[in-house]
């Protein structure tokens, strides 16, 4: 519970107690040992070695804070706080108005090279701030912050003596683990190193294409030069690094490095590296008011939705109890009855006692089956709806809690289908390590369990078998894939932000990854039945904490539009990686070789960029269209009332969309890729409307 606290008043049991934020989990509690239970230690770790993130409130918790090693300013004072209780000394949150000097606001937040930028990467995490002007230049940030205080032995020894649970303390010391400052080594310079001549590129690849400038489109571009041309600059990329340092250059060498300057006192100052102007609050505990939260409800359908009714499931969490936790979207049977018909389509076990084969399986349900909703953190069942008829289509809506303000959510809507198994995959500001080795450990004794089973007799199965769960089984796998599309993506922007001299940090978002069902409609409306037709991606509500670091918006809206397809490519990159095993199939490389040209094709997914390069290759319209063109673009499309709805009201709204004349036809596949970008910003929602509205898919 909250408690405000009087600056000089001992400190009470609350102040070693554990907290939603501040657990003293199995790894905190050897850290606190590892560094002798000594608050300077434990400081100067934290300190040392976590990385500041802009954002405001509680968001990761000290846990997924250790884990990430990066954390803002209430994440890092809980981590502190997490580490010194585990050493048995007594600590708590303490909330203000501090006053920084400009320059070292502008080396914490990443090392921007203006004020501006400063303030727009405080700004875009929720950080209440205020430049101070003087003499017509921005002199110093007023920042609401948060920082620590414990109570410790502080005379004559300054903290430096003390042992948690040994010695006993005399005095609150306020440390603040957040604010530091950093060295930037740059990387390479690799566009002076190695230029990509862009306009010559431009030239080769419209060299036989046909370029209606009026109309918005192009056809045929030079498909094989566009990718002899991007293979030969990347094997003179590769040359150029494999030549620095000997062939022994690292990752820090290409991209450069940040590392915090080491506190290097003997003891603790005692006193804050900047001017407090104002104390609020201290608490032992901080309040829900200043936790993040994450939402997700299911309404019966979009009109429900609009008029605010009571949704079918609803569940809410602090985001710091779910930061690495697997959320699983699961339709389980409405009544006994329904779980009767449905072990009446399964196969039955053989004669012999050889297993069941995939192909044995239902590739169907009827609709005649209802299906609740259930949504389960780590397997647990945490929120349920009612039963709903298989096939039906009711609509999801996630959200978070604003950075600006905690009490707003941003929400993002999806449509499901009931029977639909789904990984609700968070990223809490990114994705650790951690919790990706904790997953791939999860999987790897679940496949030794199958494999143990499988060597058994017959008779002996159940028994090994009887814990394992589809929980085990689908709802790790397909977790494992979208905590992979979120790790990729931030790896990417890891390699593209030191070449464009961006600051561009993960931030609050979810995506789904269903095992899909594909309604089976009579006559277009009554639904029959659902198939399950492979795998389906969508992410619908992917942000971040971007800016660029001189304060060029330019730069910004070009780096956006970047981030955008890259995004977009992963919804189909990081499936087919996750699913298909390549030895097993015939697939082209970046080469452009054909590797095991006598087997059959290996499957393919397809994004809206995919999409649009397919089409591209059949030598379709690829149209760009805006408010100039939409009079004359718009009737030569042909695609789903669906999609030219949207498309005309993005237009109409100024946005710019580039999609495909007509609906591709491949690997399975027949719809539409389109995406939608915002000029003023270089935000880009990319859609593709394949077999009713899915952004990816890989048929089996």
């Amino acid at each position: 519970m909250e408690r405000l606290l009087n600056p000089t008043a001992a400190p009470t049991a609350a102040d070693l107690a554990e907290t939603l934020d501040a657990p003293q989990t199995a790894a905190i509690q050897k850290l606190a040992a590892e560094l002798g239970h000594n608050p300077h230690k434990i400081y100067q770790w934290v300190h040392d070695h976590v990385f500041f993130f802009p954002s405001y409130g509680s968001v990761q918790g000290a846990q997924d804070t250790l884990d990430k090693q990066s954390g803002n300013a209430f994440d890092q004072a809980s981590l502190l706080i997490a580490l010194l209780r585990s050493a048995r000394i007594p600590a708590r949150y303490v909330y203000g108005t501090v006053e920084m000097p400009a320059a070292q606001v502008m080396n914490w937040v990443g090392g921007v090279e203006t004020p501006d930028a400063a303030q727009q990467l405080l700004g875009q995490g929720g950080i209440p701030n205020t430049a101070l002007v003087a003499g017509g230049t921005v002199q110093a940030f007023r920042i609401e912050h948060v920082w620590v205080e414990a109570y410790l032995d502080y005379h004559p020894d300054r903290g430096a003596k003390h042992v948690g649970g040994q010695t006993p303390g005399d005095a609150w010391v306020a440390m603040d683990p957040s604010f530091k400052q950093y060295t930037f080594t740059p990387g390479m310079d690799l566009p002076t190193a190695v230029p990509f001549d862009a306009q010559g590129f431009l030239e080769r690849a419209q060299r036989g294409a046909t370029v209606n400038e009026a109309e918005g489109w192009v056809r045929n571009l030079n498909q094989a030069r566009i990718e002899q041309d991007l293979r030969a600059y990347q094997q003179r990329l590769d040359t150029y690094l494999k030549a620095q340092k000997n062939g022994q250059a690292t990752v820090g060498d290409v991209l450069g490095t940040q590392t915090a300057t080491i506190d290097p006192l003997p003891y603790l100052a005692g006193t804050l590296p900047y001017t407090v102007k104002t104390t609020a609050t201290r608490f032992s505990e901080l309040p829900a008011t200043l936790r993040h939260q994450f939402r997700y409800r299911i309404y019966l359908d979009a009109h429900s939705r609009r008029i605010e009714a009571t949704p079918l499931l609803e569940f809410q969490a602090p985001t710091v109890s779910l930061a690495g936790k697997k959320l699983t979207l699961a339709w389980v049977a409405a009544s006994a009855a329904d779980q009767r018909a449905i072990e009446a389509l399964l196969p039955k076990p053989h004669a012999d006692g050889s297993p069941i084969q995939p192909s044995e399986l239902p590739t169907s349900l009827p609709a005649s089956l209802r299906l609740k909703p259930q949504l389960r953190v780590e397997g647990e069942v945490k929120a349920e709806g009612p039963g709903l008829s298989v096939g039906a289509e009711p609509v999801g809506a996630g959200a978070f809690t604003t950075y600006a303000h905690l009490n707003d959510w941003d929400e993002t809507v999806e449509a499901l289908v009931a029977g639909q198994q789904t990984a609700l995959g968070l990223s809490i500001q990114g994705i650790s390590a951690a919790q990706l080795k904790t997953l791939k450990d999860r999987m790897d004794q679940t496949k030794a369990t199958l494999e143990r089973a499988q060597a058994a007799p017959e008779s002996q199965r159940p028994a090994i078998l009887k814990d394992l769960t589809g929980e085990n089984l689908t709802g790790d796998l397909l977790t494992a894939t979208i905590w992979g599309y979120f790790a990729n993506h931030a790896v990417l922007g890891a390699l593209s932000q030191p070449q464009a001299r961006m600051i561009d940090r993960p931030g609050l978002s979810y995506g789904l990854f269903h095992l899909h069902a594909q309604p089976i409609k009579l006559y277009g409306t009554l639904t029959t039945r659902v198939e399950f037709k492979g795998l389906n991606m969508d992410i619908g509500h992917l942000r971040s904490i971007r800016w660029s670091k001189a304060n060029d918006p330019t730069a910004w809206v070009t780096y956006n539009r970047l981030r955008g397809q890259q995004a977009s490519a992963l919804e189909h990159a990081t499936p087919e990686a996750f699913w298909i095993d390549r030895t097993q199939c015939r697939y082209t490389d970046e080469n452009g070789h054909v590797i095991n040209p006598n087997l059959p094709d290996c499957p393919q997914a397809v994004s809206a960029v995919k999409a649009i390069a397919i089409a591209a290759r059949q030598g379709q319209k690829i149209f760009t269209i805006t408010s100039k063109n939409a009079a004359v673009a718009l009737p030569q499309l042909t695609v789903s009332r669906t999609v030219a709805a949207e498309i005309r009201n993005a237009v109409t709204t100024g946005k710019e969309v580039t999609v495909h004349e007509k609906p591709i036809n491949a690997y399975g596949f027949n719809g539409t890729g389109y995406i939608l970008v915002d000029p003023e910003t270089g935000a880009c929602p990319l859609h593709t409307s394949l077999t009713g509205g899915l952004d990816m898919e890989i048929r089996r």
